[in-house]
Parts: structure tokens; sequence; C-alpha cells
């Protein structure tokens, strides 16, 4: 049975080489003889063959020589030698170029074959493994694939689910807001409720007070005549444990006092009811920032006595009316002014309230500054969010100012902080001018 397999057999003795030619094609291997390295090395060029046998001892070109071209051009080519000396270090170095065997001449039949056979199976092995190996290359390239195919699918299924994470917060933070939107609307219905049982029964004796004190007083214009002729006549006499010579001139105080009084319970009713009053969504009202703080002012007057007395209020001249819900917005400058005056240690410190307007950015502003203790960095970027307070143990909610912040973007503007701990703080609720709603 005929062998399968190119040999290439090189010697420069053409009785050796015809000798060599005809062994091996009594092997059964398909043989091309050459004489000499450069005629081997063009039959590699232009065909491959799988086993070369060559000779050491070579004029021009010896074997080794041929064998480290050789297998330049053909890197899977097996080679053997063949020598008639029985040089080591021959051997040596040609099994450290690859050769599979030495073989020594006179030839041996049975080694040759023995070697042709090796070296074929070898090559045959060595094919395997190279097949083997591409299989796994492809094998490794494909799961390479299918892991950077898996790698960006995990990766936009982490996208999305950040996505999700993040819109389910947003609509978390949505529901808390609308939350505490009911729970402002219902403290507002309730307050409302409570306030006009309130007003009408503080008008009831305050209308009382504001009709029959002018009538008081015009009956003491009336009986001061008598009384000054009883005087001069009788000398002085006591009114109220005061002699009537006093008495007469602080009489028309006490009236004026009397009156005064009455209108300013009057006004801070009116201002409680307007305050409380339902039907808040209106927000196609034009409110002036300056009408908007007194209110504001009426309603704290105690408090803000109270805490300071050094309280400095400025109104802005030519303010322009802004759009919005008049209520609302005095919300906004009633929670501003108590974290205002909350914040003062003591009442030697100021407090400075004013409304102006920026042209160049078409805002109207009200703005508070205050000598209290300050917000620290840290806080400063907390202080908008919902249920954040620094007054917890005082019963601080922790919702004036993101209740306040809701209105404000609802209004179109914004509140602006600037802190410094120690020093105090500027609050300033800014609107947009109506011109300026459209931009």
């Amino acid at each position: 049975m005929a062998n399968t397999g190119r040999i290439l057999v090189v010697d420069d003795e053409p009785m050796v080489l015809k000798l060599l030619t005809m062994q091996v094609e009594r092997l059964g291997y398909a043989v091309t003889p050459a004489v000499n390295g450069p005629d081997a090395l063009a039959f590699l060029a232009a065909s491959p063959f799988h086993l070369l046998v060559t000779d050491i001892m070579m004029p021009g070109m010896d074997g080794i020589a041929l064998i480290q071209q050789a297998v330049a051009i053909q890197p899977d080519l097996e080679c053997i030698v063949v020598s008639g000396q029985a040089d080591l270090a021959i051997a040596v170095e040609a099994m450290k170029l690859g050769a599979i065997n030495y073989i020594q001449k006179p030839l041996s039949l049975m080694e040759l074959e023995v070697s042709l056979a090796k070296g074929m199976e070898r090559l045959t092995l060595l094919k395997a493994l190279k097949k083997s190996q591409q299989e796994l290359s492809r094998h490794r390239d494909h799961l390479e694939q299918l892991v950077a195919e898996r790698t960006t699918e995990l990766a936009r299924i982490n996208k999305q689910l950040e996505a999700d994470i993040k819109a389910r917060k947003k609509a978390e933070k949505e529901a808390e807001q609308r939350r505490r939107q009911l729970i402002e609307a219902d403290k507002m219905v309730s307050l409302g409720i409570l306030v006009a049982g309130v007003a009408h029964e503080i008008n009831n004796p305050n209308n009382f007070i504001t009709m029959n004190a002018p009538i008081l007083h015009r009956a003491w214009e009336d009986f001061l005549p008598i009384l000054e002729e009883h005087c001069q006549e009788h000398g002085d006499f006591p009114v109220a444990g005061i002699p009537f010579s006093e008495m007469r001139e602080h009489i028309p105080e006490l009236f004026s006092g009397i009156l005064d009084g009455s209108e300013r319970i009057r006004r801070i009713v009116a201002n409680l009811r307007d305050y409380a009053r339902q039907g808040i969504s209106d927000m196609d009202q034009e409110i002036d920032l300056n009408t908007a703080l007194r209110a504001a002012l009426v309603l704290l007057a105690s408090p803000l006595k109270k805490a300071t007395d050094h309280l400095t209020v400025l109104y802005g001249e030519g303010l322009p009316p802004v759009r919005g819900n008049f209520q609302r917005a005095e919300q906004v400058i009633i929670n501003l002014l108590q974290n205002a005056y909350q914040s003062l240690a003591s009442p030697d410190k100021h407090l400075l309230v004013s409304t102006g307007q920026d042209t160049k950015t078409g805002t109207v502003f009200v703005e508070i500054a205050d000598q209290g203790c300050g917000i620290s960095q840290k806080n400063l970027k907390r202080i908008l969010d919902p249920f954040f307070t620094t007054k917890r143990d005082g019963g601080g909610s922790g919702l004036g100012l993101s209740i306040s912040a809701g209105i404000m973007e609802e209004h179109g503007g914004r509140l602006e902080f600037d802190s410094q701990p120690g020093k105090g703080t500027i609050a300033k609720a800014v609107f947009p001018m109506p011109s300026s709603l459209g931009k």
C-alpha cells in the first residue's frame, strides 16, 4: 500500500542521491531529488513538501543552512539529516533546528522507513494540533463575541434599569410632592374654616367698639364744657382717680387709641381671612409685592417684635405687578420671614426686609437679610429638600421652604440663598415680570 506524502531528497553525490531516491520511492512516497541546497529551496518555493531528507556536507550550502532556510519557507516542514560523518555536534545542531532524526551513511532501509514514518506521523499530529488550535481559536473568538454581545446587552439592560430607577424616584418625588400639597391644602381648608369662625366672633365685638367709640367721644366733648365750668366753680376733682385737669388732656388720646386699636384688629382679621381663603388655585391675579409684604408683616407683627428691636423695611418704588396668586406669594414671604426671625439669637440683631426689581433680568424680588446664626454650605444645599430641617427639636417640619420652592416654580420664579455661618443669611424670592414670562 502506497504511503501518501511528498519527500524532497537532497545530496551532492549523484549515486547516493539516486540510491536514496530509489529507497524512498520503494517505500511508496512521491520523491523529488535535488543535488544542492539552492535547487532544493527553489522546489520548496514552487510547491509544498511534507519531509526534507538532506545530506549535511555539501558544497556551497550545507545541510544545516538548508534546513534553516527551508523551514523559513515552509514552517511545517519536517527534516531528516543524512551524513557519512558521525559528528555529535552536527547532530545536536540539526536537532536544535527541528530535525526529527539523524541517520548515518550507509543507510539502513529499515531505519529510513521508520524515520520517514515517524516524520509523517509527527506531521499528521502537528496538522491535527494546528487544526485543534484553529478550532479552539474559532470557539474562543465565538465565545468572546458572545461575551461582548452579552456585555453590550447587560449594559443596555443596566442603562434601562438606571433609567427606570430614576423615573421611579422621580415619580415617588412627585407623589410625595402631591401628598404634601394635599396636606397643605387640607391644612389651609381647616385654617380657612377656623379663621372664618374666629373672624366672625372677633368682628362682632370689634364692630361694637368701632361704632360706639366715636359716640362716646362726642359725648365727652359735650360733657367737657360742663365739667370745666364745674372745675372753675368748685375746684379740681378726680376722674377715675386722676385729677380732671390732667384727664381732660388724655381722654381724646384714649379715644383715638381705642379707634386705632379697633382698626388694627379689623386689618389683622382681614389679612388672616385673606391668607386662609379657599380658591388659592387662581394663578392669574396681579400681585403687588409691596402689598403682599405689608400683609405678611401685619400677621407676623408680634413674633417679629419679640425677635428683634432692629427691623428695617424698605419698599421699592414703581414695582410692576407680577402674575400669580396673592395668598401663595404671601405664604412664601411669611415662610422666609419666619426662618429669618427664628434664626436671631437676641433682639439686638438686625433684620432687613426689602422689595425691588432688576430690569436686566426682568425680575421683581423680596429680599430678607438677617444677622442670624447662618447656614453651613452642607445644609445650604439641602434646605429645599422635603422634611429637611435644623429645627426638629423646636417643632420644625422641614416643609416650609420645600413648599415655598414649589410655589415659586408655579409662579415661574425661584428662591435664592446666600449664607455664612455666624454672620447671617440673605433669602430672596425672585418673581418674573409679566413681560418676561413668555421669554
